[in-house]
């Protein structure tokens, strides 16, 4: 029986919490080994009261305004256990929180609270890191409310769990929570998108711009792209209204297909080449006037396809419209010796025009490419016959002259012998 205190010791203080007894009058009567550690105990516990100990006071803490609850004269009174949280100033000064329970000891003989147990468990760090998950809580929570895409969480079955102010205002819905109250299923202007949305989800656990057309609160359609992960039944994400780009995509490309028929429609090469001189478009007439076809030449510098070099052309001494552009920033006109795909020469006239995109940059340069081979052969020929005609001319009047010049001589000689004749012989 006499090793029963040493047992009890030495389990105690193994015990990483801080462990005391404290008797009817507030004092300490035992102190384990943690609870020396962390207070401070230096000089044993003799005589120490609780409330003078752990708080500096000098009666018991339910006395005192500053504390409201002192859980030792709650068991005390009760004769049951208590459980509170306080924070502690340790004698050099840092400020700690424990978790405190206190447990009654009960004398058998006449069945009153005789000693508390109290246990102190340092929860300072669990604490912190508790405060630093809410902060970090309400920060992610703040950003999701005040996110400018659309925020949510659903379910399978449609029910909305969450969503953000800014989806709500995407949808026209007054508030978040009036949008809660509606299913997802109302929301959807095609049910087969969400079945395509909900099978790939299935499949792959996520997705990301999946293009869908949902109806707001007044019935308009919104183009969205939805990104989703599924957990379980629960789909969570974001949701970005793409309407308005959609719209101006569907715009651009109705203008990109009107100047397209306008460029295909010209008999003219059209070819648009960017600022590494790489064709990004090429009209028919260009592919027919090149003999080549849209494969051959898509990608392909200007230079390869059109003079057969392997360096642009104004590197290796030939003057280029296309650089004029760029550099000068108006347009330009040349006249070139080009070579299609049989490698056959042809006579062109070169036009180019700077692009600018919309900050006022030229990033591309149009081409005009004009066939001017049967002209400058035509012209050839004309001047060949104006030579001609020349030298016929030429020859025809000096025949003239030299005619008019006979016929004078004849008149002159007709005339002078008529001054000699001797008239008729009688």
């Amino acid at each position: 029986m006499n090793e029963t205190p040493n047992v009890f010791k030495a389990i105690t203080d193994s015990v990483s919490d801080g462990i005391v007894l404290i008797d009817r009058d507030y004092k300490i009567t035992y102190a384990n080994a943690a609870a020396h550690r962390v207070f401070g105990i230096n000089n044993g516990i003799r005589g120490l009261t609780c409330h003078d100990f752990f708080h500096r006071l000098p009666t018991p803490c339910n006395i005192n305004y500053e504390f409201k609850r002192c859980p030792h004269a709650e068991v005390f009174k009760t004769g049951k256990p208590v459980s509170i949280r306080y924070p502690f100033i340790l004698k050099t000064g840092e400020k700690r929180i424990f978790d405190i329970t206190a447990t009654p000891v009960m004398d058998n003989s006449n069945n009153k609270v005789d000693h508390i147990v109290k246990i102190l468990k340092d929860i300072t760090f669990k604490t912190q890191t508790e405060n630093m998950l809410k902060e970090a809580e309400t920060k992610y929570q703040n950003l999701l409310d005040n996110a400018l895409i659309g925020v949510y969480k659903t379910n399978i079955k449609g029910h909305i769990f969450y969503v953000n102010k800014a989806l709500a205002d995407m949808l026209e819905f007054n508030t978040p929570e009036e949008m809660i109250k509606c299913s997802v299923l109302l929301l959807y202007d095609k049910l087969a998108q969400r079945e395509g949305l909900i099978r790939k989800l299935m499949e792959a656990g996520n997705v990301s711009n999946y293009e869908v057309d949902l109806l707001t609160k007044r019935g308009k359609i919104k183009h969205v792209l939805i990104s989703a992960n599924l957990e379980g039944d629960v789909l969570s994400g974001m949701i970005m209204d793409v309407t308005d780009q959609k719209t101006m995509g569907e715009l651009t490309k109705k203008q990109e297909l009107f100047f397209s028929s306008i460029l295909e429609g010209m008999q003219d090469g059209m070819v648009v080449v960017n600022r590494n001189f790489e064709i990004i478009y090429a009209n028919s007439s260009y592919i027919k006037q090149t003999k080549t076809s849209a494969s051959e030449i898509m990608g392909r510098h200007c230079f390869e396809v059109s003079h057969r070099n392997t360096r642009p052309c104004y590197l290796v001494g030939e003057e280029c419209s296309v650089k004029n552009a760029f550099d000068t920033g108006a347009s330009s006109k040349i006249i070139h010796t080009h070579f299609n795909g049989n490698s056959s020469k042809i006579n062109v006239e070169t036009v180019a025009y700077p692009l600018r995109d919309l900050s006022g940059n030229i990033v591309s340069v149009v081409e005009r490419v004009c066939d001017i081979t049967e002209k400058i052969e035509l012209e050839n020929e004309l001047i060949m016959r104006v030579r001609e005609l020349e030298t016929f001319y030429e020859m025809a009047v000096g025949r003239e002259l030299r005619m008019i010049e006979l016929k004078n001589e004849i008149e002159a000689l007709k005339t002078k012998s008529s001054k000699h004749d001797p008239g008729p012989i009688s």
